[in-house]
């Protein structure tokens, strides 16, 4: 990132959007763990008066301290934010939210207070999602904020009702935010709110995922396009890597509806959804994929369509698939940053580059078991299930080459007459010649049929003894940590009995601490700091999967890497 910071002390040094870009990007990175980054980009905010830059210092900070509640980070960005640039304004007030997460301040009522004086859309659409964050999680205590949010006549102030409703009954399934929330869908005036108001109903619902389908599926063959897309993202968000039957098949018919931008909105859902499910889970994933493929291809497709089948192409292929996204902790408590960051994710609809806040909800999908001494041990335990059934998904092969279509010629009708006449000539002469040189040669031609029939009775037998080979797939896998384990196959993961390693407390992926039942014996890692290792990717799910003990002759040493390139200057 360092090439595209912004430097001390330069005037002009780069351009303000890659210097913005960067700090946005640097928030990415450090989001929701930024204490060492947060002085760094505190510093960049005070430095600069250009709104580009500021945007992106403003989005970098309030992701590095998410949740802390800074006091002097707040009043600096809501400097920025007293400014009234429509550009600097509109992140800074989503930055405010992400400081107070939750905090239920009294600030978000300096904030309605402000988008109620300035008159920029960007301003009060980044302060409604500002407001919303804050009550984050505390449900009746928002009531009061959520009804003037609600009861506004500005449609963006209601707008951001209908997220403060979502984020404060977030995971809840509560009846009277559903209730609330299926109102504003039905009978708002503004389509803005009555879209945001669907969406909503997937953050109060996704600790219940069975249940959205059913409650959207109405909503979903709305005659206005607006409440259909966000139906669609509303399942996506709530049924995200469940790979749920009844959403899959709610989302399909809408990834080809003629609404471009509904057309997107499935995609990206039906992405979501389906997230490291594999062929042999449902049959639908290969034909989604290449539905993808065909969508990215072709060079006459919409480019809303085309935006949407590269999104939903990322999403299934985040993280190498080693990456799901989860909404709930192991213990069932909802995870912040991944519901904040899917909540900012949804105001791409706005400004396209907050489509990187879904990183934030992405959780790693692996079993990495922890020593003592917090290093990876060396150790096998058993997936009581088929390896197909959580394999990486095949991967689909584009066509090696572009073979020209020929056109057809034109033929005279007097030509094709010729022709045939022609022909039945040939075949008239041709069957004359084989009715003489059949009685001339008949038993050679018997011999020859006998000879055939035996030769082709020793093929049908080799096919039938090379079928008898082909052994069927075990119902097991023996996986050897770090291991790749999917949330589906959590369920089945078991430990070997007589093992030297047994966890501390049950947990099926994650980090989890291992207790040593074999002090006394020297301990064999996985994976140790003096070597080039592969990644927990390369363990993957597998029959006899087995992984040699890492040393110096069995891995590239760090020291032997061929060095970088000395520094040169570029004068093109």
């Amino acid at each position: 990132m360092a090439p595209y910071l912004p430097e001390s002390g330069a005037v002009g040094g780069g351009s303000p959007y890659s210097e913005g870009g960067a700090l946005y990007g640097l928030g990415l990175i450090h989001a929701n763990h930024g204490e060492g980054i947060k002085q760094f980009l505190h510093e960049n905010l005070q430095n600069t008066n250009a709104e580009v830059i500021q945007h992106g210092a403003c989005l970098g900070l309030g992701l590095a301290a998410l949740g802390t509640g800074d006091e002097e980070i707040y009043e600096d960005v809501k400097n920025v934010l007293y400014t009234d640039s429509a550009v600097a304004g509109e992140a800074a007030g989503i930055s405010m939210g992400l400081l107070m997460v939750g905090t239920a301040s009294e600030k978000a009522s300096e904030m309605l207070a402000y988008a109620d004086d300035t008159q920029h859309e960007k301003i009060i659409r980044g302060l409604s999602l500002g407001i919303a964050l804050t009550v984050y999680g505390r449900e009746a205590e928002a009531d009061f904020l959520i009804e003037q949010m609600t009861r506004d006549q500005d449609p963006i102030l209601r707008y951001g009702g209908m997220y403060a409703l979502a984020l404060a009954y977030r995971g809840t399934a509560n009846n009277k935010a559903i209730h609330q929330l299926l109102h504003f869908a039905v009978l708002d005036v503004c389509d803005d709110v009555r879209r945001t108001a669907v969406l909503a109903l997937g953050f109060v619902l996704y600790s219940e995922p069975e249940q959205t389908p059913r409650i959207v599926s109405l909503l979903s063959k709305s005659y206005n396009p607006h409440v259909c897309y966000d139906a669609a993202l509303a399942v996506g968000i709530s049924c995200a890597g469940t790979g749920l039957i009844e959403a899959i098949s709610l989302l399909e018919p809408l990834t080809s509806d003629v609404v471009d931008f509904v057309c997107q909105g499935a995609l990206i859902a039906m992405a979501m959804g389906m997230i490291q499910t594999n062929e042999s889970c449902d049959s639908r994933v290969g034909t989604f994929r290449r539905q993808l493929e065909k969508i990215i291809l072709d060079k006459h497709e919409d480019m809303m369509n085309k935006m949407g089948a590269i999104l939903a192409s990322g999403i299934l292929d985040a993280g190498g698939r080693n990456v799901s996204i989860r909404l709930l902790s192991k213990t069932k408590h909802d995870k912040i940053a991944a519901v904040v960051g899917l909540a900012v994710f949804s105001q791409f609809w706005y400004w396209y580059p907050l489509l990187y806040f879904v990183s934030l909800a992405f959780s790693p999908t692996a079993f990495i078991g922890l020593n003592y001494d917090l290093k990876v041990a060396q150790f096998e335990f058993l997936s009581n299930a088929k390896h197909s059934l959580f394999e990486y998904p095949r991967p689909t092969t584009p066509p090696t080459s572009i073979s020209a279509v020929k056109i057809p010629t034109a033929v005279l009708s007097t030509a094709a007459k010729a022709k045939s006449r022609a022909k039945k000539d040939a075949e008239h002469k041709g069957t004359l010649e084989k009715l003489s040189s059949d009685d001339a040669s008949s038993p050679s031609v018997s011999t020859k049929s006998s000879k055939s029939i035996e030769k082709d009775a020793n093929a049908m037998q080799l096919d039938t003894a090379l079928e008898k080979k082909v052994e069927p797939e075990l119902s097991y896998g023996i996986l050897t940590n770090p291991a790749r384990v999917v949330p589906a196959q959590e369920k089945h993961v078991r430990f070997l009995e007589g093992t030297r390693y047994v966890p501390i407390k049950l947990a099926p992926s994650g980090f989890v601490l291992l207790k040593d039942l074999q002090p006394s014996k020297v301990e064999v890692l996985a994976l140790c700091d003096t070597s080039t290792t592969a990644p927990p990717n390369a363990a993957r799910t597998g029959v006899t999967s087995t992984r040699q003990q890492v040393s110096g002759s069995s891995a590239m040493a760090v020291d032997d890497e061929p060095q970088l390139p000395q520094a040169f200057e570029y004068g093109g």
